[in-house]
């Protein structure tokens, strides 16, 4: 069951916002109330703003109850229900022709709305992404580091290694992206609580002909987790073959193979699994189509501790990250 509720002695949005921006949240009442402000903030003001409360949650309910702004409104789910189910709610009840994701513990820079509006192709539908910037002790990158052009398959943008050194050559997040609303009455994050923006975007793309477009400048702050090892309980290696395993008719074979030996493998290490390690190169071979780039890769990420891959990553952030 879900309730809308819009802030006491407030009006609902008007029908006309152009941007429906969608926040998830669950028992994050402080981190959430910094995303809503940064949309506030934004030079683009057409907009309503959605937050999904992802279950019984009376300290973030109350405190989303004083946000007096008509165009904000929250819906409660009385059962908790994932992330993707949540995005799921929001972008259903959106008004707007564009719907744009944030997470809770994300936010956004002023003009990221704008910048994405402004380049939104006309007489086709698009996905519209910005740049992001990475935050974590370990120091700040901005991702992903090569622009998609259009000229390979998404998935192979995503999960190919294009250089023999350089890893997030191709990166989603979702607080980066906005897709068109009435690409909702078709296409919906799934409840896999593994890699659903990877899902949605690769079959907006491939199977809705939504044409690809990023803004070079990182609109989007993304706090990286610090407790990475721990998500091992939820991001299952296991889970994350079975997922590839599932779009293998939508993938190419050089995608699924570099899915297996350079994504997948980057999590497993926190725990030094050598049956995944075998798992993962058997599926890469039998069913994709591995590249010497790959192996090469995926051959450092088993030979290279994961704090080290992540001191060096900090490390050429901070001697290569722009000014925003």
């Amino acid at each position: 069951m879900t309730a809308d509720r819009a802030p006491q002695g407030e009006a609902p949005p008007a029908a006309s916002s152009l941007v429906s921006v969608v926040i998830p949240t669950f028992a994050r009442a402080e981190l959430v109330q910094r995303a809503i402000r940064s949309v506030f903030a934004q030079t683009h003001s057409n907009l309503e703003v959605i937050v999904v409360i992802d279950g019984d949650d009376p300290a973030t309910e109350a405190a989303l109850a004083k946000i007096e702004d008509p165009r904000f409104r929250y819906i409660v789910h009385e059962v908790q229900q994932g992330a993707g189910p949540a995005r799921d709610t929001g972008a259903l009840a959106a008004r707007g022709e564009w719907v744009a994701f944030l997470d809770d513990d994300d936010d956004w820079l002023p003009t990221k709305l704008e910048r994405q509006l402004a380049l939104a192709p006309t007489g086709r539908p698009a996905l519209l992404m910005t740049l992001f910037r990475c935050i974590s002790p370990d120091g700040d990158l901005v991702k992903p580091a090569r622009l998609y052009k259009g000229s390979e398959p998404i998935d192979e943008w995503l999960f190919d290694r294009h250089s023999w050194a350089r890893g997030g050559e191709g990166m989603l997040q979702t607080s980066a992206l906005m897709l068109p609303r009435v690409l909702f009455d078709h296409l919906r994050f799934k409840d896999t609580k593994q890699h659903e923006e990877w899902e949605l975007a690769i079959r907006a793309v491939k199977e809705h002909g939504c044409e690809f477009v990023i803004v070079p400048e990182p609109l989007v702050n993304y706090y990286v987790p610090t407790n990475a090892p721990s998500l091992s309980k939820t991001y299952t290696w296991q889970r994350s073959l079975e997922w590839a395993n599932s779009m293998s008719g939508v993938m190419t074979p050089r995608a699924y193979a570099g899915f297996c030996l350079t994504v997948v493998t980057q999590a497993v290490s926190w725990t030094k699994q050598p049956r995944a390690y075998l798992e993962l190169t058997r599926a890469a071979f039998a069913k994709g189509r591995p590249t010497a780039r790959q192996i090469f890769a995926f051959a450092m990420i088993v030979a290279t501790p994961h704090r080290l891959r992540r001191a060096l990553r900090g490390l050429a952030g901070r001697k290569s990250v722009p000014n925003a």
